[in-house]
């Protein structure tokens, strides 16, 4: 929220500055929370890679180990504020996005080679516009190209949830699109509403996105995995300490496909 005092890294270069004091707790650390809660993306991504390296095929697996990008480089962002390590915070969340509408649009025998193309191109040319514009220009041009992308997924998604008649591969869903509500109300709120801060303690609010967004886009995965599949072989849902979703073999093992 303020650029002061500065810290190791130097003044803030990036186009967005969240809530949260800067170096509050490390002279090393611009964001604290924010950096910390940046490791579930990876934890989430690594997670997923183990438990469904069985079960799930390359496609989805490969949306996880795009997680972790997303995660090292929001790790990288939050610590720093500077412009080149919001780059790999925000460009990886672009690519994610466009790579999960690919395999949506796979998955439903819709990515044509033209497609397959126009999806690239638009990753490519919003890419460079996210790296070259400044200020507020450049926030604004990334919400507008992920969000795109991201809206677009989750119609797809909605999709797959309608034509889904077990009622425990429904309720993924519905826990995902929860968390998902929750993630971007709690974003929205830490965009915008920053001066409520001066009166009230901060709940690091963009910490929660971090936790929230990633647990979402897990349930979705799975859910998304299983869906896709389920004409392939037998499986079923297991829960990794009775709280983490995942998709084990109960039969032969599955062959492998998204």
């Amino acid at each position: 929220m303020t650029s002061t005092p500065v810290g190791y890294w130097g003044p803030v270069t990036s186009s967005v500055d969240w809530c949260e004091e800067n170096y509050t707790h490390s002279y090393y650390v611009a964001e604290w929370w924010n950096s910390i809660s940046s490791v579930a993306m990876i934890a989430q991504g690594l997670l997923g890679m183990y438990l469904h390296q069985n079960t799930l095929g390359y496609k989805i697996t490969f949306s996880y180990f795009l997680t972790v990008i997303v995660g090292i480089g929001s790790t990288m962002f939050h610590a720093t504020l500077l412009h080149e390590y919001q780059m790999w915070d925000e460009l990886p969340m672009v690519w994610n996005a466009c790579y999960l509408l690919w395999v949506l649009l796979d998955e439903r025998g819709l990515a044509q080679r033209w497609v397959t193309v126009a999806i690239a191109v638009y990753c490519a040319v919003f890419s460079y516009l996210c790296h070259v514009a400044q200020g507020s220009v450049q926030f604004y041009t990334f919400q507008a190209s992920f969000g795109l992308m991201m809206w677009a997924c989750f119609y797809f998604v909605w999709k797959m949830y309608n034509r889904t008649t077990d009622e425990s591969i429904r309720r993924l869903y519905q826990h995902g699109a929860f968390l998902l509500i929750a993630a971007i109300s709690v974003w929205l709120f830490d965009s915008n509403l920053c001066f409520v801060f001066q009166y009230i303690p901060n709940p690091q609010l963009h910490a929660f996105w971090h936790v929230l967004m990633s647990t979402s886009l897990h349930y979705f995965y799975v859910a998304c995995g299983y869906s896709s599949n389920l004409a392939v072989g037998a499986k079923r849902i297991q829960y990794l300490f009775g709280l983490v979703p995942y998709i084990s073999v109960s039969g032969p093992e599955l062959k492998k496909q998204a």
